[in-house]
């Protein structure tokens, strides 16, 4: 079974194929200096794909240049820079499967940092 093809199937939202988190019990400001790094840190890499290469080649099993750019431009996309709100329910739906299936607890509060 392709789960990507069953989670676009069943939910019609993007797959949500992982996050950065914060500790929610760091103060707000930090929350957000986190969140505005972490962006300017993708915007970058966006920016300056070449900048990243000799890090990629150290790990990558793959070592020819043009399957690793296939490879990032995947799953480095435009929801990378900006889930928004297509992305954000993507993530919300993954959270509420979990929750309802008593993978995780039930999350109260938003799940996104507030800016």
């Amino acid at each position: 079974m392709d789960l990507g093809e069953f989670w676009e199937r069943k939910t019609g939202l993007p797959i949500p194929l992982g996050g950065i988190v914060v500790n929610r019990r760091l103060p707000l400001e930090i929350q957000q200096k986190i969140d505005r790094v972490m962006y300017q840190s993708v915007r970058f890499a966006f920016e300056n794909k070449r900048e990243s290469l000799p890090f990629i080649k150290k790990y990558a099993q793959e070592m020819s240049e043009e399957v690793m750019y296939k490879h990032i431009n995947l799953y480095v996309n435009d929801f990378t820079q900006h889930l928004g709100e297509l992305g954000q329910n993507a993530v919300e739906m993954l959270y509420k499967i979990a929750s309802d299936l008593k993978i995780i607890p039930k999350i109260e509060q938003n799940i996104f940092v507030e800016k």
